[in-house]
């Protein structure tokens, strides 16, 4: 891959850089810590080798070596130092090649500094070799994508690497379809509509079996990066700004003041970000509260309450849905 760095990567440093176009190349497993120290071998700037430190310039001319990267990864046990540990798994949904599960909240899914127990990877190392079905050359014990510690729902893992490389993909080509359901307060006018007496579960059922039509639901359609003043939060906006990413979401009000939201980006705290921007806040997202001065969201009225995707193997359409 042959890149020019223009206005939107100046002065970002080429491990962050490398790290963001590996994503996009299919390497979703990519961390800057992780890939910082192979950054002379993978990577060049104007043809010369490069200090993981390095900070882009304008019309900078980056080579990311691809093979090298795809047998760097190959090679990583990533699975290596998770903790086997004996815990509740709320399984929907398994075959011999993947689990959909239902992640409850206040439950990490993968280890992190300073939290290397009590995850939901630790739980589904400890349950695959419990079955001899665990290969140790899954990253993250299988993880294909995740969610927040206090959002609960829906969530599929792989059992071999080839499966969880499959459901990464779709997930990076945006062929997986993810809803939630959001209960939120106003705290300014909005454009979006008022709630409406339909009931969240008819109207996954109706997507289920007939498909997703957006015709009722509000696009929100913009960019989100980090928030200046407080680095824990993002911000959504219009237009694009510094750091920010393409986002696109659907909204639809149901009743009890909630919100369906399907998001068709993934980016980092995207719907509580959008829906701030649209003037809600997610009910327990103290975050995001107004005038809250707490960084907290363990608590938060988030679910993921739909997914469906394509089996790897069989290419069934799979659809799941939990309220």
């Amino acid at each position: 891959m042959d890149i020019v760095v223009d206005q939107k990567y100046q002065d970002e440093r080429i491990d962050k850089f490398t790290e963001i176009k590996l994503k996009d190349l299919g390497f979703t497993q990519a961390t800057r810590s992780m890939i910082k120290d192979s950054i002379t071998k993978g990577c060049s700037v104007n043809s010369k080798k490069t200090k993981p430190s390095y900070k882009l310039k304008m019309e900078d001319q980056i080579h990311i070596d691809e093979n090298f990267w795809k047998q760097f990864f190959e090679k990583q046990n990533l699975s290596e130092d998770i903790l086997p540990q004996k815990g509740k798994l709320d399984i929907i949904s398994e075959d011999e090649y993947l689990i959909v599960l239902n992640k409850p909240k206040g439950v990490v899914v993968h280890p992190g500094v300073g939290n290397r127990k009590n995850t939901l990877a630790n739980y589904l190392k400890e349950y695959l070799q419990a079955k001899n079905q665990f290969d140790q050359n899954m990253d993250r014990a299988g993880i294909v994508h995740r969610l927040d510690k206090g959002v609960s729902g829906l969530l599929v893992t792989a059992k071999n690497k080839t499966v969880q490389d499959a459901l990464k993909k779709q997930f990076s080509k945006r062929e997986v379809e993810k809803i939630y359901l959001a209960k939120v307060e106003k705290y300014k006018s909005s454009e979006i509509t008022s709630f409406k007496s339909k009931k969240a579960f008819k109207v996954l059922e109706e997507i289920k079996n007939k498909g997703f039509n957006k015709t009722d639901w509000f696009e929100a359609k913009g960019f989100i990066g980090r928030n200046l003043t407080n680095r824990y939060k993002m911000e959504f906006k219009l237009y694009e700004f510094r750091g920010s990413k393409p986002a696109k979401s659907y909204i639809l009000p149901v009743e009890n003041n909630q919100l369906l939201i399907k998001i068709v980006t993934g980016r980092m705290h995207q719907i509580r970000a959008t829906l701030y921007y649209y003037g809600y806040y997610i009910v327990g997202d103290d975050l995001y509260k107004p005038g809250s001065r707490e960084n907290s969201s363990d608590n938060i009225m988030l679910k993921s309450v739909y997914l469906s995707f394509k089996h790897p193997i069989t290419q069934e359409k799979l659809s799941f849905l939990k309220t």
